[in-house]
């Protein structure tokens, strides 16, 4: 499949140019702007307050926030380029995942905390809200991509793009589609409070005895650059595929278990072939009712390849071949007074050897959600269920006794929220979270619960 992939991506590459080059010397084109912005204040309540404290030793505390935060910040350009090229370019101004959390020290940031299985003699983690407005849209665009027509029913894509894997992977935060501040659990850039201590005990390179490390978990592809084609045989049935760089690149100092998590600065330049993927998705959309029925299944395929590498910043002490694959299928169903959806994705990653300190070479995580909603008027009250677990490992997985991952590997988000929809463009929300993580054993967990309060100005 490897190589099937790579004929398939060279031959996109050297054809599409071709084929533009004509078009674009036979006529002049046109072209469109169109901007994105969102903002949001976030509230959560700090909560045991006096978990540093000499004899809270079993407590995680929890900062609390109180901010407003600038989220997506887009431009668009699209036009088109004679009877059969369009083409797309998505730049950032801003990129914001605000639900990310990163632990921290009481009085020392950056530092491991003690957890009943972790390094140190003091310590409790001080877990704390992380934005991060990613500043790589400054170097590279979130989309840049052309469609060549060949046929009526047949497009060639090649450049970035956000390749179709869940229906709320939107890649810009879209209120019309997710109708909350935040995406499900399952999808990217949203983080969960038990992610972050799962990937602690499996990835941290100062765990228990050295490190354990070379899992975590690794999010569904998002926007990847690379070259594919779109068939659409009947109205309303699209068949996608792209095969892409992807995972290994800018972030080379960085923890190979993060993959794609990493800074991915170097993802539109030559990658020497170490990393490839291809993403293969059927969506159907067809009129029912009275509404829309939007239905999409998706399966990815991508490895890495390190044989021949030396790197010392890593959780793997020998460096190793690695595939990251999943699947997923779900459906989304619009009318005039109500909505209702849901999605099911898997993602495997697997080395060709046992990482140390592991009996196993594959793990895995899975989740669902699902949302109901109505439109009263101007007025969209919604509910959204979402449950993930981070790891199929298991406690005799990996060798370190302490370590009783099965104890706070889930987690559970109830989402309440009403929105008002000023114009066909213009939503102003406020959400309540409830989330509920798995609580490990004989530690007291925080309130983290949140309230969000969402502006979104889609022109796009």
């Amino acid at each position: 499949m490897k190589k099937l992939s790579g004929i398939l991506f060279a031959a996109l590459i050297f054809a599409a140019p071709l084929a533009m080059y004509a078009e674009i010397e036979s006529t002049a084109g046109s072209m469109k702007v169109g901007v994105h912005m969102d903002i949001s204040y976030r509230w959560s309540g700090e909560s045991n307050k006096d978990a540093a404290e000499p004899g809270h030793e079993d407590e995680i505390g929890w900062l609390g926030y109180d901010t407003f935060s600038a989220g997506d910040i887009m431009i668009e350009i699209t036009g088109k380029i004679g009877d059969r090229l369009t083409y797309k370019i998505l730049q950032g101004l801003v990129y914001g995942d605000f639900v990310m959390m990163s632990p921290t020290l009481e009085g020392e940031m950056g530092g491991l905390p003690k957890m009943p299985w972790g390094p140190g003699d003091s310590g409790v983690i001080m877990a704390m809200p992380k934005t991060n407005p990613t500043m790589d849209v400054f170097i590279q665009p979130m989309e840049a991509y052309s469609d060549f027509k060949v046929i009526d029913q047949l497009k060639v894509r090649f450049g970035r793009s956000v390749i179709p894997t869940l229906l709320a992977n939107t890649g810009v935060h879209r209120a019309n589609v997710i109708h909350t501040a935040n995406p499900p659990l399952i999808a990217n850039r949203v983080f969960g409070f038990n992610e972050m201590l799962v990937n602690m005990a499996l990835t941290s390179p100062t765990g228990p005895e050295g490190s354990p490390g070379g899992f975590f978990r690794v999010p569904l592809p998002l926007n990847v650059t690379g070259a594919g084609f779109i068939v659409t045989p009947l109205e309303g049935v699209e068949l996608e595929y792209k095969a892409y760089n992807e995972w290994f690149n800018g972030g080379a100092g960085n923890l190979l278990g993060l993959l794609k998590v990493i800074e991915t600065t170097g993802d539109l330049a030559f990658d020497y072939n170490r990393t490839k993927g291809w993403d293969l998705a059927l969506t159907l959309a067809h009129d029912l009712g009275p509404g829309k029925l939007t239905v999409r299944g998706f399966y990815f395929d991508e490895y890495i390849d390190l044989h021949n590498l030396n790197f010392t910043a890593t959780p793997i002490q020998s460096p190793l071949n690695g595939r990251n694959f999943g699947w997923g299928a779900g459906l989304n169903y619009d009318a005039k007074k109500f909505f209702f959806g849901g999605e099911y994705a898997t993602d495997t990653l697997t080395w060709s050897e046992k990482p140390d300190g592991f009996d196993k070479k594959g793990n895995t995580w899975s989740g669902f959600y699902a949302q109901v909603g109505g439109r009263f008027g101007d007025i969209q009250p919604v509910y959204r269920y979402d449950f993930i677990d981070y790891t199929s490992l298991k406690n005799n997985d990996i060798e370190y006794e302490d370590i009783d991952i099965e104890s706070f590997d889930t987690e559970t988000w109830h989402t309440f929220g009403i929105n008002y929809l000023a114009n066909d463009h213009t939503t102003a929300g406020i959400d309540y979270v409830i989330k509920k993580p798995e609580e490990m054993k004989d530690v007291k967990y925080p309130n983290i619960n949140e309230i969000i309060v969402m502006m979104e100005l889609d022109l796009l």
